[in-house]
Formats: C-alpha cells, sequence, structure tokens
C-alpha cells in the first residue's frame, strides 16, 4: 500500500505546516500581536498557536483511522529494551560536553556560572516530559512510521522527509510568533542563517530519533532523548551560564542547530541506519494494536 502511504504522507505534511500557517494568518487577521516569545516573555500564546500546536494532533488520528495504510502501529507502546532508553539518556550529554568542551578549548566559550543549572535543567525536563510525547506522537509515531512505508529508495530518504515536516512545522514559531528578545537568548546569527542551521539540525535529529523508532517500534525512546536535549540546551543558553566569542555559537552552542551537534547527530543516526541487518526493524503490530 505504498501509494496510499505516500498520499497520507503528502496530507500529513500539508496538514502540519499548513495549520501553522493557517494560524499565522488566524492572528493577523485578529490584529493580536504575534511575536510575544516564549522564553522570558509573559505572553500567553495566541489564538493562531492553537492551530499551530494542534493541527498536527488532530491530523494523525484521522488519517491513521480514516485512511489505513499498511504502515503499522503508531509506536505508543514503551517496548524498546533498556540499552535504547540508556542511549537517549546519554547521548545528549555526551555531545554537548564535545560542542561546549571544544568552545572552551578553542577559547570560544566560558561557563560563566554553575550555580542552579541542575534544578533549572530538571525543571525544563519535566515541562518537556509532557511536551515530548505530543511531538514524538506526531513526527515519530506518524511521522516516520508513514514515510517508512513509502517505498522511497535509500535508507535515509524516509528519515529526512520526515524530517523536512518537522523542521518545517517550526518555522513559522521562529519567525512569527518568537521575539526578537528571546531569539537572542539562543542564538547570535540573523534569522537567514539560524533558519537553515536549525532545519539541518532538526533533519539530522530526525534521522537519530526515527532510526530509533524503526528500531524499537516505539517513540517513548525519542521522548526521553528529545526532552534531555531541551533540558540541557535550554537552561544553559536561556539562563546565561554560557558565552560565546562573536558567532561561535553557530558551532559550539548547545542547542540542537550548532554545527557541532548538527555533525554528531547526524553521524549517530547515519551509523545507526547503516549497521542495521535487513530484519532489524520492527515489524509493523497487529491491527489495533499500538
Amino acid at each position: 500500500m505504498t501509494g496510499r502511504a505516500r498520499l497520507n504522507f503528502a496530507v500529513f505534511a500539508l496538514a502540519v505546516v499548513g495549520t501553522g500557517w493557517l494560524g499565522v494568518a488566524v492572528d493577523r487577521a485578529a490584529g493580536v500581536e504575534t511575536a510575544t516569545g516564549i522564553a522570558t516573555s509573559s505572553g500567553s500564546g495566541t489564538t493562531g498557536m492553537l492551530f499551530f500546536l494542534l493541527g498536527p494532533l488532530v491530523a494523525v488520528p484521522l488519517l491513521r483511522f480514516l485512511s489505513p495504510d499498511g504502515g503499522g502501529s503508531l509506536g505508543l507502546a514503551p517496548r524498546a529494551g533498556l540499552g535504547w532508553y540508556a542511549l537517549a539518556a546519554a547521548f545528549y550529554p555526551l555531545v554537548t560536553a564535545i560542542a561546549v568542551g571544544s568552545g572552551v578549548v578553542t577559547g570560544q566559550v566560558t561557563v560563566t556560572d554553575r550555580t542552579g543549572l541542575f534544578a533549572a535543567a530538571a525543571t525544563v525536563f519535566a515541562v518537556q516530559l509532557i511536551k515530548n510525547p505530543i511531538e514524538e506522537f506526531v513526527f515519530r509515531g506518524y511521522g516516520t512510521r508513514t514515510a517508512l512505508a513509502m517505498g522511497l529508495r535509500g535508507r535515509l530518504t524516509p528519515h529526512l522527509a520526515a524530517g523536512a515536516v518537522w523542521g518545517l512545522w517550526h518555522v513559522p514559531l521562529y519567525l512569527v510568533w518568537t521575539s526578537a528578545a528571546d531569539m537572542a537568548l539562543v542564538t547570535t546569527l540573523p534569522m537567514t542563517l539560524f533558519l537553515p542551521l536549525t532545519m539541518a539540525g532538526t533533519m539530522a535529529a530526525s534521522v537519530l530519533y526515527g532510526e530509533v523508532r524503526a528500531r524499537t517500534g516505539s517513540i517513548w525512546p525519542g521522548v526521553l532523548m528529545h526532552s534531555v536535549c531541551n533540558a540541557i540546551a535550554t537552561p544553559l543558553m536561556v539562563g546565561g551560564y554560557l558565552t560565546f566569542e562573536g558567532h561561535s555559537d553557530a558551532v559550539f552552542s548547545p542547542v540542537a542547530g550548532s554545527v557541532v551537534l548538527i555533525v554528531l547527530t547526524a553521524g549517530a543516526g547515519v551509523a545507526l541506519v547503516y549497521t542495521r541487518g535487513p530484519a532489524t526493524v520492527r515489524p509493523p503490530a497487529p491491527a489495533g494494536v499500538s
């Protein structure tokens, strides 16, 4: 049923990306302030942001149950082995240490303070465990699952397709709903450079998260990995624990769109993809099993 899977993926992509920009149109038509920020401002969100957040969440179950394509389960069962959860927990602390440590050694990064970092990371992690099951359900549970069912050439292609949709979904968040002050907390780059790097980082993460999803049949290692990533990067950047020389954050920052993290994440994902045996991908669960 590759034809149906391809149709479903196209509809999924249009729904995910389109509802975000529909939300932008709703906000602009209503004349509401949009750049209310995500990190420090007191803005509580807009009606348009509800379209952005809920559109993908509504589209997935509708497509899953109204247009079956033989792609298998949504990966909701936590059936991955402990080794996958260990990988998920350890990956971002390791690559962040490499990225920031490389910056410190080359004189491009200064660690300004460590007071309260653990408590801040724990707080962000708790919030991420609420948000990321939804995001991983949409983009790995349905996106990766459907991309793998499309019969595309190349082992990386399905993950890159899912990653492109995931990255494009974020664009209105950065361009419209995030204030300049909040963007300045996470990057020194102009948007013309920040967005391509962020897209590259998102697609690299999609390869890694997606391959773990393919190997385990579960979204939950990805939920843990995604949550650890944000729990480390957000307080380090927003909390001012790191200072960078010039635009060196583009290389050494702990955010997913820095050059070091892109290279390490892509390398890990590609290594998993090309060490996969022919029978490694978990078979689709029987109908009705998540």
